[in-house]
């Protein structure tokens, strides 16, 4: 399976004596897209953003550069002489009094659509030339330290890797990853929503998008919804195959039973998917019993339902059962989907017709 990496290459340079702390960061970068492949000779925006105490904290520092790579895919900037400033000041972080995070951020197409490059704890004050060394730690508990050499100069690469949350530059919905064996997993129900219609329309052959117990056809009200916002979205077989985000897909029905397998098999990876909230838990939540919940994958299936076919068309089993499209079809009218239970702790494979809505859970390509 194809990893995904965007890699940048970082060199800090210190900037002023060693008895002062520095006002700007001169900060080079190699640019590279989804393939390993420098971004070259293009205008591109970079979005830096200071984060306190944790990978998900209060952002006390941001801003945004409008750069140009080179031949090579190389750019530089200045952080703390920015473009422009997004959010507070950055000569007033205390820098010694909680732990900080840096969060990069990318739009190849110079917009303001970025994409996650990669959040990285910093261990020790960043800046100051008696520092010693720079310690970046991803998401999954990955360390790199890294030494000040004689002229102050300290070098890194970031590396986003699945476990951190990743964001649809499409809405800007963002969905936390997981990683299961060799396979890279959202964590959460896709919410995808470019159109909405009533339960009552939709066929096997154009796309159809649901938001559960939602029967009008406005996106922003649909999105107000407690359900789509606890269950995400519902998706006809056309609409799931195009759903998800680029470098991510909709898995096939190989891939599914390969993360069951890994699970220990059908009749038990069931409990291994579901989330372990339960009623009275507020939602999303599955029904009682939720049997063999123990989320151990923390794939955190949840219990979306879906919508049924017929004259009218209806939404059924929120709650009770969560169904995951596969991309692999069965018939020129059915299509396999992986099966979720709140009286069960299996995860079964089965086929139904194209026209049912059913939740979507992407995987890295």
């Amino acid at each position: 399976m194809k990893k995904f990496t965007f890699i940048f290459t970082i060199i800090i340079l210190g900037l002023v004596t060693m008895a002062q702390t520095p006002q700007g960061i001169n900060y080079q970068a190699v640019a590279r897209n989804v393939d390993g492949g420098p971004i070259i000779n293009q205008d591109i925006s970079v979005k830096i953003s200071i984060l306190a105490q944790s990978a998900s904290g209060d952002v006390v520092y941001s801003e945004a550069h409008s750069v140009t790579t080179n031949n090579m895919g190389l750019f530089r900037l200045e952080i703390g002489n920015p473009g422009l400033v997004l959010t507070g000041t950055f000569e007033d972080i205390p820098w010694g009094v909680a732990d900080y995070f840096i969060k990069l951020e990318l739009d190849e197409n110079s917009g303001t659509n970025y994409q996650l490059m990669g959040v990285s704890q910093l261990l020790s004050v960043p800046y100051s030339l008696n520092s010693g060394s720079l310690t970046l730690t991803d998401e999954n508990g990955n360390a790199h330290n890294v030494s000040v050499d004689t002229s102050g100069n300290l070098f890194a690469t970031i590396i986003w890797k699945c476990g951190l949350p990743i964001t649809d530059n499409r809405d800007g919905q963002t969905y936390e990853t997981v990683q299961i064996d060799e396979q890279c997993w959202m964590a959460d129900n896709l919410a995808y929503l470019p159109t909405v219609s009533p339960s009552s329309q939709g066929n096997n052959t154009n796309p159809y998008y649901y938001v559960f117990n939602y029967q009008g056809t406005n996106v922003a009200v649909a999105k107000a919804t407690d359900n789509y916002q606890n269950y995400g979205a519902l998706y006809n077989w056309p609409a799931s195959l195009v759903a998800c985000p680029a470098g991510w897909h909709l898995p096939t029905d190989a891939e599914w039973t390969a993360l069951t397998d890994y699970l220990g098999g059908t009749s038990v990876a069931g409990g291994k998917m579901k989330s372990t909230r339960t009623e009275p838990d507020p939602h999303p939540r599955w029904y009682n019993p939720n049997t063999g919940a123990t989320n151990s994958s923390s794939f955190s299936g949840l219990p979306g339902g879906g919508r049924g076919i017929g004259t009218n068309g209806l939404f059924l089993h929120l709650g009770y059962y969560g169904f995951f499209w596969s991309s692999t079809k069965d018939s020129m009218i059915d299509a396999w989907y992986l099966l979720l239970e709140s009286d069960s702790d299996d995860a079964t494979m089965s086929y139904y017709t194209m026209g049912f809505g059913f939740s979507v859970r992407c995987l890295r390509d």
